[in-house]
């Protein structure tokens, strides 16, 4: 029999809460007085006040007095809460207590077991919800294992999920998929989403052709979320399966994965003859649209790359490099977040490799002297490149006097330009005419912007070297070493030069021949992005006639697009 009415006890209690700070010893005590004069009322009073929105230590403090009197299942099961201020309080008693969702689980295996009335369905699937969001350690684990010896397979179907999300062990969900109800096979299988390790790859790639079409729809989620991009076109063949069940599972999987490659095809849903197909196909359209919506409030990063064709084995190759605005590190994706295109047709099978990320580097440009610096073609593709260049990574100009300007002297610069990583320093000293007594002779300059000791370098040299003039003296004999010794050369020439050429092929450089101003500015562009090179992305043709390589990268944390000309040179943003 209460003491106080409900309302007394529940307005009597908020004042306490909120005088708890300021009451100190003494409001604890008036509360642990309010719950012994009557337990069921103060369990009402507290469902009252948890319905109101706040947080404090005075509420905390509440919900520890409800679990230590064994109150807190009831409050958590109680109708008149949401599901938000169930979780408040099952997280507040989880600080207070760290074993709490170990009680909480032995609490509804006891009663599940026991086949306890005031357990209802409901009741359990609050429960176990509430610990898939509170608990996600092995303390739980001995009471989900109860559960898995319950006839109800929806139960057991939820148990196996939160039991294989713990584990994370591909070995474990095998043993369950002898299960004969398909929902607990579909949950196990969904429980190794983000999985990846050879044994859950293998695991769920048996399951994408499972005869049950939600165990196949799971696995396709599974293997796309770890980036296994030979799974697409099996959500195109499930796309076009003869069952309904199988089709609204695809449009369900295409929209859980959040890949825009998907639209229409789902578009193409929405003339399903099925309703649930349709149902299921303009949810996930929806999803699709709000990845997209969330990505347009972000800075696009900057993707580019080279196209290289093998007309041997019909095999097409693009090489990618991606970049923040920033110059922050540089961006990962995952194969299955690649979108390639040709000619507005997707390539829907492809395979992709990723390469480490480049180390901190040192790059020099070796250019001639010109007259005016932002008229030249070498300078704007070399400026056009800062947009990629991280903070880390220095930059110096190394300029030369071509052959006719040196009278075939071949000295080194009495100042040469020393490497630096300000954008500021970068613009002022490529757009200026240098001095001619801080200009090399051409193999000088070369020599400076290859030798580790030179210019205080950072990582691994670089040279970058442009030439518009006949070169026929050899390289000195330490230039070879140098390049041997780590450093990387590539060659942009407007004439053949067997001197060169012979000199790119010993140092295992690369020597490109440039037949026009802008292909000057675009093969040093492609020589700095082929530093940065982190994917490569191959595939069958599907329109051999087309110009440009459409490439989109979509992540939950960055985007960026780019048109790739098939025959190389400059990238379009």
């Amino acid at each position: 029999m209460a003491v106080f009415s409900l309302s007394g006890v529940a307005e009597r209690l908020a004042s306490l809460i909120l005088t708890f700070d300021r009451d100190g010893p003494a409001g604890r005590r008036r509360i642990a007085q309010l719950l012994e004069a009557d337990p069921d009322t103060f369990r009402d009073a507290a469902v009252e006040t948890l319905k109101t929105p706040g947080d404090s230590r005075g509420l905390h403090f509440v919900i520890a007095l409800l679990a230590s009197h064994g109150l807190l299942l009831a409050v958590l099961c109680h109708p008149a809460l949401k599901r938000e201020q169930v979780l408040m309080a099952a997280r507040a008693a989880l600080r207070a207590d760290p074993m709490a969702d170990a009680t909480i689980a032995k609490s509804l295996a006891d009663g599940v077991m026991s086949s306890d009335p005031s357990l209802r369905p409901k009741n359990v699937d609050r429960l176990m919800d509430i610990l898939s969001e509170i608990s996600d350690g092995p303390r739980i684990l001995p009471s989900l294992m109860r559960l898995l010896r319950h006839p109800d397979p929806h139960l057991r179907s939820k148990a196996v999920k939160m039991i294989g999300r713990r584990t994370r062990s591909a070995k474990w969900v095998r043993n369950r998929m002898s299960e004969a109800d398909p929902r607990v096979r579909a949950n196990a299988i969904e429980s190794l989403w983000g999985v990846d390790t050879p044994e859950a790859r293998e695991l769920v790639r048996t399951c994408v052709y499972d005869s049950d079409n939600r165990v196949a729809g799971n696995a396709l989620v599974a293997l796309h979320s770890i980036g296994d991009c030979s799974v697409i076109p099996e959500f195109f063949r499930m796309a076009a399966h003869n069952s309904a069940g199988f089709r609204a599972t695809a449009a369900w999987a295409m929209g859980a994965t959040g890949d825009p490659r998907f639209s229409e095809a789902l578009g193409q849903f929405l003339r399903d003859t099925s309703p649930s197909v349709r149902t299921r196909a303009l949810a996930s359209l929806g999803r699709i649209k709000a990845v997209l919506a969330r990505a347009r409030q972000t800075n696009p990063w900057l993707l580019a790359g080279m196209v290289h064709d093998n007309p041997q084995r019909s095999l097409r190759r693009v090489q990618l490099a991606i970049a923040t605005e920033d110059g922050g590190e540089y961006p990962v994706a995952l194969a299955t977040q690649f979108l390639v295109g040709e000619d507005g047709r997707p390539v829907i099978s492809y395979r992709t490799t990723e390469f480490p990320a480049p180390e901190t580097m040192s790059v020099s440009f070796v250019f001639p002297r010109g007259k005016e610096p932002s008229a030249e073609p070498w300078i704007r593709g070399a400026l056009r490149c800062r947009s990629w260049k991280r903070k880390s990574d220095l930059w110096s100009l190394q300029p030369y006097l071509p052959p006719e300007e040196s009278e075939g002297s071949d000295r080194p610069a009495d100042d040469p330009f020393r490497l630096t990583s300000s954008l500021e320093t970068i613009g002022e000293t490529f757009n200026q005419v240098p001095k001619r007594a801080r200009c090399a002779g051409f193999w000088s300059a070369v020599l400076q912007a290859l030798r580790p000791d030179a210019g205080g370098s950072r990582g691994k040299r670089h040279a970058i070297v442009f030439n518009c003039s006949e070169i026929g003296t050899p390289p000195p004999d330490e230039l070879i070493p140098a390049i041997l010794n780590g450093a990387r050369l590539e060659v942009i020439s407007t004439m053949p030069n067997a001197v060169l050429e012979d000199f790119c092929h010993r140092g295992r450089g690369v020597f490109r021949i440039a037949e026009s101003p802008d292909e000057v500015a675009g093969l040093i562009h492609s020589s700095y992005l082929s530093l940065l090179t982190r994917y490569e992305i191959a595939y069958a043709p599907v329109s051999p006639e087309c110009t440009a390589v459409k490439v989109r990268v979509q992540t939950a944390s960055g985007w960026g697009e780019a048109s790739i000309p098939v025959a190389g040179g400059p990238v379009t943003r």
